[in-house]
């Protein structure tokens, strides 16, 4: 088994009620298995996830140890032991 935290923003915090969590989950995960454990743990994170409350589909965007990971990869990034997950909508301006 190991634990990573997995950190979320505004609005997706909304479907879970919290800017962190500590989950653990088998050897081997991935981080598709981060994204289906939270789907299937809170009921409105899915629609959350894809967009439906934002009118852009699938905005927010995964971070594996503050490095930008392509949801096309999520299912072979093999998570570790303590390891940090982001997903946020990123955001960009000032000057």
């Amino acid at each position: 088994m190991i634990r990573v935290t997995v950190r979320v923003g505004e609005p997706l915090r909304r479907a879970l009620g919290h800017t962190r969590l500590d989950l653990t989950l088998p050897a081997g995960a991935t981080l598709a298995d981060v994204v289906a454990h939270l789907d299937a743990t809170y009921p409105d994170f899915a629609r959350r996830y894809r967009g439906e409350d934002l009118g852009h589909p699938f905005p927010y965007r995964l971070y594996l140890n503050r490095q930008a990971v392509d949801a096309a990869e999520a299912a072979t990034r093999t998570l570790a032991d303590g390891d940090l997950v982001h997903i946020l909508i990123p955001v960009g301006g000032g000057r």
